[in-house]
């Protein structure tokens, strides 16, 4: 377990730096009995033994601009190609799509400020957005709504759950992603219902896993997950 000296809070998890004042956590009982103090009583902040993440940081900045300067090219090669091949089909708005996607992931998911449960939320939203565009362009054909969001929507509950598993320290705090994948689940599913939307079994079968899910995490987790809501949402 590391601790802020200067927030004085206890982290469980690996991060090395404290969420709220961005400081080194010291992780031994021993260094953090010795921490200095100043006149005011406040600690000193002091970096203990913190790696030199620099270059690998510039790096990482430097593969990201030429993955995203590689993908401007082929776009925009793929609609000069597309242009004076034309035969009714504009297959280069498709891969335009998909390298958009592909470079906004790199951007947004390599932000260290960001938590892996928002990364889920938003990648989750921008995949739907993206597949709905895709049917679009290759002519409404309802394969994304019919088959391509309802098997989404079934491979993310159970995702997390694995996930969970993995992080069993923390697994409460996955708990908005259920009910997020369940409530759209659920809203789909109503739609359909009322023929706003064509779909299939599939659905159904995706909503059930995913209330399947959250009603077993509710229920085995109980207050670990009641007091997980509350904080998220501020009761």
């Amino acid at each position: 377990m590391a601790k802020c000296i200067r927030c004085k809070l206890e982290i469980k998890d690996d991060t090395m730096m404290c969420p709220l004042c961005n400081g080194v956590l010291v992780r031994d009982e021993e260094e953090f009995a010795k921490a200095e103090k100043n006149s005011d009583g406040t600690y000193v902040s002091r970096s203990i033994s913190y790696p030199d993440v620099a270059p690998a940081l510039r790096r990482m900045q430097t593969a990201i601009r030429v993955a995203i300067f590689s993908a401007v090219i082929v776009a925009v090669v793929a609609m000069v190609v597309n242009y004076y091949t034309y035969k009714g089909v504009m297959w280069s708005l498709i891969v335009a799509l998909g390298l958009a996607y592909g470079c906004f992931t790199l951007l947004y998911s390599f932000n260290t400020r960001r938590s892996l449960q928002r990364i889920i939320h938003v990648q989750a939203i921008l995949a739907i957005i993206a597949m709905i565009a895709l049917d679009y362009l290759t002519g409404h054909q309802g394969w994304a709504m019919k088959y391509a969001i309802p098997i989404a929507l079934m491979v993310i509950p159970v995702g997390i759950v694995v996930m969970m598993i993995i992080n069993v320290e923390s697994w409460q705090s996955y708990i908005m992603t259920e009910i997020s994948c369940a409530s759209l689940s659920v809203v789909l599913l109503i739609l359909a219902i009322f023929k706003v939307i064509n779909s299939t079994i599939l659905l159904l079968i995706a909503t059930g896993i995913s209330c399947a899910i959250l009603a077993g995490t509710i229920l085995f987790g109980s207050r670990l997950v009641s007091d997980e809501i509350k904080r998220r949402f501020r009761v």
